[in-house]
């Protein structure tokens, strides 16, 4: 399946305890009992991730029609994991003493 699902399919084992043998592309956020609250964390989770930003939030929908939606807005943006595995990797600098 699509990276995206598959992030997500991390996102809600690890971040949320949803079981791993719950998910699948069919589920939906209600089948597997996140509540309004943890799909906000879990949209903000998302974009920090995917670096994107949810114009809406694709209630209603399955896990594999969401992560379709994320990848079409990810391509829009250019932007994606291995952006963000860039721009993390980019060392930073670190200001000394004023002289």
């Amino acid at each position: 399946m699509e990276p995206v699902y598959d992030l997500m399919a991390h996102l809600l084992t690890e971040h949320f305890g949803v079981p791993a043998e719950e998910i699948t592309p069919d589920s939906t956020f209600e089948q597997l009992d996140i509540d309004s609250l943890a799909r906000v964390e879990m949209i903000t989770l998302l974009e920090d991730h995917l670096q994107v930003t949810l114009r809406q939030e694709p209630e209603g929908t399955t896990l594999g029609e969401a992560a379709a939606y994320l990848e079409r807005l990810v391509a829009e943006s250019g932007a994606g994991p291995e952006a963000a595995a860039a721009d993390r990797a980019e060392p930073t600098a670190l200001a000394g003493p004023a002289r």
